[in-house]
């Protein structure tokens, strides 16, 4: 790289902010041009000012709107400003739907083999960087990355607090067939209590449920 890439982050938790700041500072390559704590800021950032050569944007956001539905309004908005999305979450899901906005790159946090930096450098050079499947963590007695793709949605509306009816509805079963699913996944996991499924999987981020990302009372 022959050139200083203009870098904006985003990410409503100081110390992650600052921890990737002290992480970027170092290279020739990149300058922080801003540290931004919410991802509407950065849809503000870019119509006030020259948009920036890279955003590094968090997924979840405790105000507004969220990182995932901001960075693909960005893409659209502002192509040619390439786009990181990083969490600290496991939720496989969000793979898809990152892929699906067209965002360039997708860090994990706390699990990639990659630094930040690695990722950064690939993306400016053109590439797209995704992991091959979601972080491997342990939901009971599987690795995360073992789950369904039905089982990550049926695990998803449970930490909704949905009943086996309404699950049977947005999935279009019939009642009976979730419980036999969900009987299944909690033969599968070794947890044998839907509190304490639903609980394991929301602390180790294997599924976040639409409300708690989107967390947008305003739209």
């Amino acid at each position: 790289m022959d050139r200083l890439y203009k870098v904006v982050i985003v990410d409503d938790e100081m110390i992650s902010r600052g921890f990737m700041e002290l992480l970027i500072k170092p290279s020739k390559h990149y300058e922080v041009i801003a540290a931004l704590p919410f991802a509407k800021d950065a849809l503000l950032w870019c119509q006030q000012n020259t948009p920036p050569d890279l955003i590094i944007m968090d997924v979840m956001m405790e105000q507004g709107i969220d990182g995932l539905t901001a960075a693909a309004q960005l893409k659209a908005e502002y192509p040619q400003t390439k786009l990181l999305l990083v969490t600290s979450m496991a939720d496989a899901d969000w793979l898809q739907k990152a892929k699906a906005a067209k965002i360039e790159s997708f860090w994990f946090k706390t699990y990639s083999t990659l630094s930040l930096l690695d990722v950064m450098d690939k993306a400016m050079a053109g590439e797209s960087v995704y992991p091959e499947e979601a972080p491997a963590v342990m939901l009971g007695c599987i690795p995360a990355s073992e789950l369904t793709k039905q089982q990550r949605a049926l695990l998803r509306h449970l930490t909704e607090g949905l009943s086996n009816r309404e699950i049977a509805e947005r999935m279009y079963l019939s009642p009976n067939t979730v419980k036999d699913y969900l009987d299944d996944l909690m033969d599968k996991t070794g947890i044998h209590s839907r509190t304490a499924l639903v609980a394991k999987a929301s602390r180790l981020g294997v599924v976040i449920s639409e409300k708690e990302r989107l967390n947008q009372s305003e739209l």
